[in-house]
């Protein structure tokens, strides 16, 4: 699969994106932060005449599909310890925080500890080597996992784990705590491959869209439109949009 497809059949030329499958109701349900910057990607790129196809499939293969050149970037990527080591990053988009959820019933309990598979390098928490750590296919099966008593404690993003729980994942809210003791706050981005030349053009891209989009004002009004929280956006040079 040719990456970067810079070929202009209609009046826009193509970009992809790989996502994990989960995209469609996390922008339709609203997952804020997400929805917000996928809004404001496409808004972007598209005032450079680009279009953003998804490529919705397993986060571990979105992941692959990058570092292979399958498709040009990974979106919506955390700065996560040990990820410079395969990707390079966009300009930021904006934080999240990253921590541990737990079962209210067993609150103290601390032994066995899981973690959602990012695969190698990466570490959602700079403590823990995935190694270390259970690992879970998808964050619904650790939450499962989590609310049946089978681990103590499940590090993942602390937005994510939320808007499942209040989704999908509904039945579980009031057994599932997040804990404030043990988190981390990273920058989100789009993630490259530094390893080829077409991903690193597509970045270029990215950056030049983004810098572009937040000059225009597109920025903040993804954001207010999907009441991203303040403690999750960039923060602007006031005399920005």
């Amino acid at each position: 699969m040719l990456s970067l497809t810079l070929y202009a059949e209609a009046s826009s030329k193509q970009l992809t994106l790989a996502v994990g499958h989960d995209h469609n109701q996390m922008v339709s349900a609203n997952y804020p932060i997400y929805r917000a910057n996928w809004e404001f990607i496409t808004e972007s790129l598209s005032l450079l005449d680009y279009e953003v196809t998804p490529i919705i499939v397993p986060w571990a293969r979105a992941k692959l599909y990058v570092q292979q050149a399958q498709a040009d970037g990974l979106f919506l990527a955390a700065n996560l310890e040990g990820r410079d080591n395969w990707a390079v990053f966009s300009q930021p988009l904006g934080y999240g925080v990253f921590g541990g959820f737990y079962h209210i019933n067993r609150a103290e309990n601390k032994d066995l500890i899981a973690s959602v598979r990012v695969g190698d390098h990466d570490r959602i928490l700079a403590k823990y080597h995935p190694k270390e750590l259970l690992e879970v296919a998808t964050a619904q099966e650790g939450l499962r996992l989590l609310f049946l008593n089978k681990i103590d404690r499940l590090i993942m993003s602390e937005s994510y784990g939320l808007f499942l729980l209040d989704t999908e994942l509904n039945n579980y809210k009031n057994a599932i705590a997040f804990d404030p003791n043990m988190i981390e706050r990273r920058s989100v981005h789009i993630a490259f491959s530094k390893e080829f030349k077409s991903s690193l053009q597509a970045l270029d891209v990215v950056n030049s869209a983004i810098h572009l989009g937040l000059k225009s004002g597109l920025y903040k009004a993804a954001m207010k439109r999907n009441n991203v929280p303040l403690r999750m956006q960039l923060t602007l040079p006031s005399n920005r949009n």
